[in-house]
C-alpha cells in the first residue's frame, strides 16, 4: 500500500517541478533531488517521469552514499 502511494507520488512532483522550472525560465533554475532507493521499480519510475517532463537528471558529484543498506545520491535536475 506504501509503494503504492509513493508511486502515485512521483508523477505530481515531477508535474510541480516542471511547472515551476518553467515560469523561473529554462537554464535558470534548478530542481534538486535527494534520492535514496528503496526499490527498482521507484528508481525507473522517477528516471521515466524525468524523461516524460522533458528534464535531464544529472548526478551530483561525491553525493552518492550508503544509508543503512540502501543507496542515496542527489540528482541536479534542468528542463531540456
Amino acid at each position: 500500500m506504501l509503494l503504492s502511494f509513493q508511486q502515485s507520488s512521483v508523477p505530481l512532483l515531477f508535474k510541480t517541478a516542471e511547472r515551476l522550472l518553467q515560469v523561473r525560465g529554462r537554464g535558470k533554475c534548478k530542481f534538486i533531488l535527494a534520492y535514496v532507493s528503496r526499490a527498482r521499480s521507484m528508481d525507473t519510475l522517477i528516471l521515466d517521469e524525468a524523461s516524460r517532463h522533458g528534464m535531464r537528471m544529472i548526478e551530483v558529484d561525491g553525493t552518492r552514499s550508503v544509508v543503512g543498506n540502501l543507496q542515496g545520491v542527489i540528482y541536479e535536475i534542468t528542463l531540456n
